[in-house]
């Protein structure tokens, strides 16, 4: 069974501004021509909705949660979203046509950057998703796995070699640590590890680098 968040708790709006900032720049920086955006289990995905269009002026984004009332909120607010499992080929299918996929669990399940979720809990799985989407799939752009902070490099290496056992073209071109200096409420406090990023992608070299609050720090 999924985790479903519970809507009415503040720490549902868990997704940080400044994280959020980050992926969009790192967005413009690797992927400049990119024209369109999918999110899968997007949950509120309001501030993503506005970053990705204001650095990429034009651009589509769509995302989808499993959730009802998630999808109604972001229709809402006039956010393409579709309601949709994951790891239902069908629903996925139409987001082959992105150039880069957002996939987030911990956006939609209770992760607020406080609780120290481990990789192999989230559900649904990474590496059943990334299965789907690249083996089955056959999916030819990036996809990026928006992990919780517990994320280890073992994890990272798991997950790439049980990709390149199913799409040897496909590397790991990006670990991006990502820092908060804010919580959601807007209060400021020390830097705070909220998510750990991994870029794979038929499109950007296999190099494994690794960035700190969107900033190239060393070579993994």
């Amino acid at each position: 069974m999924y985790q479903l968040p519970d809507t009415e708790r503040q720490t549902f709006a868990r997704t940080n501004v400044q994280t959020v900032a980050q992926r969009g720049r790192l967005l413009r920086e690797l992927l400049p021509q990119t024209h369109a955006i999918g999110e899968i289990c997007c949950g509120d995905c309001a501030a993503q909705w506005q970053q990705y269009r204001q650095v990429l002026p034009g651009v589509q984004y769509t995302g989808l949660d499993i959730h009802p009332a998630i999808v109604a909120a972001n229709r809402a607010r006039g956010i393409p979203c579709v309601q949709g499992d994951a790891l239902d080929g069908e629903a996925i299918r139409p987001f082959l046509a992105c150039d880069i996929l957002f996939f987030g669990p911990p956006l939609s399940v209770d992760c607020d950057g406080h609780t120290l979720l481990d990789f192999h809990a989230v559900t649904p799985g990474f590496a059943p998703f990334a299965r789907l989407l690249l083996a089955d799939l056959h999916y030819q752009g990036t996809l990026v796995c928006i992990a919780p902070r517990g994320t280890n490099l073992g994890d990272a290496r798991q997950l790439y070699e049980q990709i390149r056992s199913w799409r040897d073209d496909v590397g790991l071109h990006l670990i991006h640590y990502s820092y908060a200096t804010i919580t959601g409420d807007g209060q400021a406090t020390e830097p705070r590890l909220k998510y750990v990023e991994l870029w794979f992608s038929s499109q950007l070299d296999d190099s494994w680098r690794v960035y700190h609050d969107g900033m190239a720090a060393h070579e993994a």
